[in-house]
């Protein structure tokens, strides 16, 4: 269950004031995974606290241009369900979408599996990378990338090709039937 999983709320254990702090941190920073889960955190879902700071740092976040994710708690306890298997070279991975036509705030995301490092693929999805065979990138994505969510899905690597092709698709059918704009996962 994702109140007790730290996948899920790593912020946890940690004083309202500090995750206050670390919010105010990664709104500057422009590290909007971080954002995100602390104010999942400083919600009344988790915490019973005055909604003052949580607005004082959405509206700072906001002003800097950053949208909090309000589905990633949600997306991490979905993948936080699946447990590997196997051990390989394979990779799962998943990208934090925007700006995609009828999303609000236009977020979405795109799973993925590679041979490579989650870092190397996102890499040829955003510059657009191609070899002798055709492009190595998703138009989605290339259009579309915000960074990498790696919350969703480091606990998974490293996987065999046969699970990593396998949880690929089970993942980005969990987080579609979850509500969470999916894109991948073929």
């Amino acid at each position: 269950m994702c109140s007790i999983n730290p996948v899920c709320r790593p912020f946890s254990s940690w004083k309202t004031e500090e995750i206050e702090k670390h919010a105010y941190d990664a709104a500057s920073d422009g590290d909007l995974e971080s954002l995100s889960y602390c104010l999942a955190e400083l919600s009344p879902k988790h915490r019973n606290i005055d909604l003052t700071a949580w607005l004082n740092i959405t509206d700072f976040a906001q002003k800097l241009g950053l949208e909090p994710i309000d589905w990633l708690e949600k997306a991490a306890e979905i993948t936080g369900r699946f447990i590997p298997k196997t051990t390989g070279k394979h990779n799962l991975y998943i990208i934090l979408l925007f700006e995609l036509r009828g999303k609000i705030p236009g977020y979405g995301i795109y799973v993925g599996e590679t041979s490579k490092s989650p870092d190397v693929r996102f890499k040829e999805h955003a510059q657009r990378k191609r070899n002798r065979k055709g492009p190595l990138f998703s138009r989605v994505v290339y259009k579309h990338h915000k960074c990498l969510l790696p919350t969703l899905y480091s606990h998974l690597n490293p996987l065999s090709r046969e699970e990593a092709k396998d949880l690929e698709g089970k993942i980005a059918e969990a987080l579609r039937l979850g509500g969470i704009p999916v894109y991948g996962g073929h």
